[in-house]
């Protein structure tokens, strides 16, 4: 197959599994109400420790939300970092952290934690705070799931 036939089936698979996509599904384990905890905006009286840098104020607790994953669908490509994309490696998506900053993603479901490195740009589902690389999300047992309700933590922040 040609590139240019490649680009075009690509493109043509992609707009008919679209058509077909929603985001409404929720997961088997958040169904139960004593099972999901409850979402909400960090308030100041929730912050445990603030870290003063010159010019920016950081929180170590940045946010609750739904977390989801990316894999082979982007393997071997260019994040926004400039990074190539390994689904093996301990990393994630966030729309505003900076590159390079260190989160631990901590799973609400289960309990179990990870850190990861901030490598892209994503997560633009609504509700969804990060999107994990697929050695996280397995570390995490939330592959079967896809999207499961997790708490962040800032640990170090690049410039």
């Amino acid at each position: 197959m040609t590139g240019r036939a490649r680009t075009a089936f690509t493109l043509a698979a992609m707009v008919v599994l679209s058509a077909f996509a929603t985001d409404s599904a929720i997961p088997a384990t958040a169904r139960a109400a004593e099972a999901v905890p409850v979402m909400h905006e960090v308030t100041t009286s929730e912050i445990v420790t603030t870290v003063r840098m010159p010019k920016a104020t950081v929180l170590t607790r940045i946010k609750s939300g739904l977390a989801s994953w990316y894999g082979d669908m982007w393997q071997g490509r260019r994040t926004a970092s400039g990074r190539i994309f390994d689904m093996n490696e301990m990393t994630a998506a966030h729309k505003t952290l900076p590159f390079g900053s260190k989160v631990k993603v901590t799973d609400l479901r289960n309990q179990r934690s990870v850190i990861v490195t901030i490598t892209d740009r994503g997560a633009f589902f609504p509700g969804r705070v990060i999107d994990l690389s697929l050695a996280a999300a397995r570390q995490l047992r939330m592959v079967n799931t896809g999207v499961d309700p997790v708490r962040l933590e800032l640990l170090s922040y690049q410039n």
